[in-house]
């Protein structure tokens, strides 16, 4: 009757190790699952900078915002955003500029660069998306429609950018 009393008490060591071995797949399989959920929101993101950089050239044309760089003769004509993957930067490491239209001069407000292993290039068969200019005189936008994919990680987000400067 002891020996039936002794192994009630405790847990076999097969036991132990079948209990540590499944949770040891399930964190892997978690953690395995944080870091591609991660990667994506990496580039999604990155997307969303790139939505948001468009809608503020925008904004900032249409709503007539004068930037403080431009002064004297130079007066403000335009906003313009500059991909760097097919336009040349000031900024050599930049992924895009926003710059402001001064005159003859063009003044960089702000320049972003993209995540390690994220990159933009032109969608096939549809306008190149490397310069667009929303012009506060006229209100026209130069450089639309067009679309770009953002990639990284072994993701692909559609960028598109219709005629009145709207990305989605």
């Amino acid at each position: 009757q002891m020996s039936n009393v002794q192994s009630k008490l405790g847990f076999s060591l097969i036991e132990l190790l079948v209990a540590f071995s499944l949770i040891s797949i399930l964190s892997t399989i978690g953690y395995i699952s944080f870091a591609s959920y991660s990667k994506r929101q990496v580039a999604i993101q990155t997307a969303a900078n790139v939505k948001q950089a468009v809608d503020l050239a925008r904004f900032k044309a249409i709503s007539f915002v004068k930037t403080s760089l431009c002064g004297g003769a130079d007066e403000l004509s335009s906003y313009k955003l500059n991909f760097c993957f097919n336009a040349s930067c000031q900024d050599p490491s930049a992924s895009y500029e926003m710059s402001a239209i001064c005159g003859s001069r063009e003044e960089v407000l702000e320049s972003k660069v993209f995540p390690k292993d994220v990159t933009a290039t032109n969608v096939p068969g549809v306008n190149n998306c490397s310069t667009i200019i929303f012009n506060l005189v006229s209100g026209n936008s130069q450089g639309l429609p067009c679309e770009m994919y953002v990639s990284g990680y072994g993701n692909q987000i559609k960028v598109s950018i219709d005629s009145i400067g709207h990305a989605s």
